[in-house]
């Protein structure tokens, strides 16, 4: 027997005694072990039950009309999305058509009686089928009132029904919990209709919080989760241990180009606090009431915090005249430091901080102007559609070390007339015909203003505001390293 053979089997010998003894458990231990298993099993059970009696399936009707089909659609695809098997025998031209299943969903009834779930799921519907868990089913079909849509918000893929004839009225409803109080590993159980299987439970833990930019959605707060969702689970619930909804399924992340037949631990719902203040709108008003801010906002990276002397916040890179921003006295270059209180540090968190309050009323936004902090007050005013913000304005990705930048003079100012090919000037997106407004914080009408205002340039760094199509924005540029 060699040496490497001698040190294995020691390894083993150990190992194998380790396990042993790591397998001998003490009778009282094991018990209590036992016990805590079946605690935990029970409180998985009665959220279960308790949830899905709130649950409801909902199905979406939609007629084919003329040049669209569903026709020659693969079996896969027909299995990802919920599409029955296509019926060979197609009505005759001119025959009455009849809709027809487009995709099924989840839905769950709500302490109030409202039944929440997405918009997706009843998204183009001509007509829609609710299930109860006790087997009733409610369809517009039959009926035009067995179903009514209060409302809808696209931004936030959420949407709110209705069932006719107080039929809600002995469904035990579940409510909302904080979202924000929600933590990371914690115990979620979804429940909902994957796949055509009603009622499915599946369990996880909250794999993450607060996600955003995944861009789904204009509006984005998502509870990420492993515990499994698929196709169907859509508009169903998200819960915590105590059978409170912490979050509206949506959608998941799936490998193979997104044509994953199932899910791979990538689930996201809509958080809790954020559903809430929609359905609240919804409800109240049959739609959505958002404030309206008139701005637009870019990301400070580390060249525009070093330009700005800031180390957190929000450049604002344009104000809509006329709008609640610009007459409370904000400008572009300001940068949001708090508002209502609260540290800002991308325009997701401003977004989400000025959506807690309703038009009409005053917004408290601490700002930096050029090294002094300043506050306003921003009354909002209601804006129908669109985000309540003028929107984000990306800062460029990949800044390279030279200019490569072509300026000449017109009738309205200092204009880029061209941009060398893998300059600095590309990198940032810069584009022939784009209007120069300033250069390091100095506005520039003439090429010689333009020259004065680089030698102030700090860190290498030139910083532009830039007008482009309407739309204004600062780009840093770095200054090109001498060999």
């Amino acid at each position: 027997m060699n040496r490497s053979s001698i040190v294995c089997a020691g390894r083993a010998g150990a190992l194998i005694g380790l396990l042993a003894l790591a397998a001998w458990v003490p009778p009282a231990a094991a018990d209590d072990g036992l016990d805590t298993a079946l605690k935990l099993e029970q409180v998985f059970s009665s959220v279960a039950e308790r949830a899905s009696k709130a649950v409801v399936v909902i199905t979406n009707k939609q007629t084919l009309r003329y040049g669209q089909s569903l026709q020659g659609i693969p079996p896969e695809f027909r299995r990802f999305f919920g599409i029955p098997d296509e019926d060979p025998e197609r009505p005759a031209p001119g025959a009455r058509q009849v809709p027809r299943v487009a995709g099924k969903g989840s839905g769950v009834v709500m302490a109030d009686g409202y039944i929440v779930t997405n918009y997706h799921v009843i998204k183009d519907h001509d007509a829609l089928e609710v299930k109860l868990h006790d087997g009733r089913t409610f369809d517009t079909e039959r009926d035009p009132k067995a179903v009514e849509v209060v409302g809808t918000d696209e931004e936030t893929d959420l949407a709110v029904l209705r069932l006719g004839n107080g039929a809600l009225s002995n469904v035990p409803g579940l409510a909302f919990a904080d979202s924000d109080e929600v933590r990371v590993g914690q115990w979620a159980v979804a429940v909902g209709a994957p796949f055509n299987f009603d009622y499915s439970v599946t369990v996880g833990v909250v794999s993450q919080k607060g996600r955003h930019d995944v861009r789904m959605n204009t509006y984005e707060n998502y509870i990420q989760t492993d515990a499994s969702i698929n196709p169907g689970n859509s508009g169903g619930p998200l819960l915590n241990l105590k059978g409170e909804v912490i979050g509206i399924n949506d959608f998941i992340v799936t490998g193979g180009g997104g044509l994953s037949p199932g899910n791979v631990g990538l689930g996201f719902a809509i958080a809790s606090n954020l559903a809430k203040q929609v359905v609240a709108d919804i409800v109240a008003e049959g739609k959505v009431v958002r404030p309206w801010l008139g701005i637009a906002m870019q990301e400070l990276d580390e060249d525009l915090k070093k330009q700005f002397k800031v180390d957190h916040g929000v450049l604002i890179s344009d104000v809509l005249r006329g709008d609640p921003a610009e007459k409370a006295g904000l400008e572009a270059g300001d940068v949001i430091l708090e508002v209502g209180g609260r540290a800002m540090a991308s325009p997701h968190d401003v977004q989400f901080a000025v959506l807690k309050y309703r038009p009409g009323e005053g917004i408290p936004v601490l700002v930096d102007r050029r090294g002094e902090r300043m506050k306003f007050t921003v009354t909002a005013k209601r804006k129908d559609g669109g985000d309540g913000l003028a929107g984000p304005v990306e800062a460029p990705d990949d800044l390279l070390t030279q200019f490569g930048l072509g300026l000449d003079e017109g009738e309205d100012g200092v204009v880029v007339a061209g941009v060398a090919p893998g300059s600095a000037a590309a990198a940032a997106d810069l584009r022939k015909g784009d209007v120069v407004l300033e250069v390091n914080r100095r506005p520039v009408k003439t090429l010689g203003d333009v020259m004065d205002a680089m030698r102030e340039g700090t860190g290498g760094v030139a910083v532009l505001y830039v007008q482009r199509a309407g739309r204004k924005f600062f780009v840093p540029l770095h200054e090109r390293e001498r060999d």
